[in-house]
């Protein structure tokens, strides 16, 4: 493997490593939330998200909120995803110049549903 390749296998895996965190970060505060006294470990939360299906620390409660909490997540995400594409292609298009337009856009069609 040449020097570009392992650079950016590392960027990768970092970039990877940040993001899991960042959203197991996420599912605990939305489980301190919701309750209190039940909050996992980020290791324990890791590991049950990395093998869902193998005997866990964390009670049925727990798994089903955390999951609920982890799709959340990914609900916004990709919503968020969406909505830059969609700015990139109207972007494209020449429709708007800008993000303000963009919001703008998305806020006159709201008004009208």
């Amino acid at each position: 493997m040449d020097e570009f390749e392992k650079s950016k296998r590392q960027l990768l895996d970092l970039l990877t490593a940040n993001i899991e965190q960042e959203t197991i970060d996420y599912v605990r505060q939305e489980m301190q939330q919701a309750a209190p006294e039940s909050v996992p470990t980020a290791n324990e939360l890791h590991a049950y998200f990395q093998s869902p299906d193998e005997r866990t620390v964390l009670s049925t409660y727990q798994q089903v909120l955390a999951m609920d909490k982890l799709l959340e997540y990914a609900e916004v995400s990709l919503r968020t995803l969406c909505d830059l594409i969609r700015y990139q292609q109207l972007k494209q298009f020449g429709i708007v110049h800008s993000v303000e337009e963009f919001a703008e856009l998305f806020q006159l069609n709201e008004q009208e549903d």
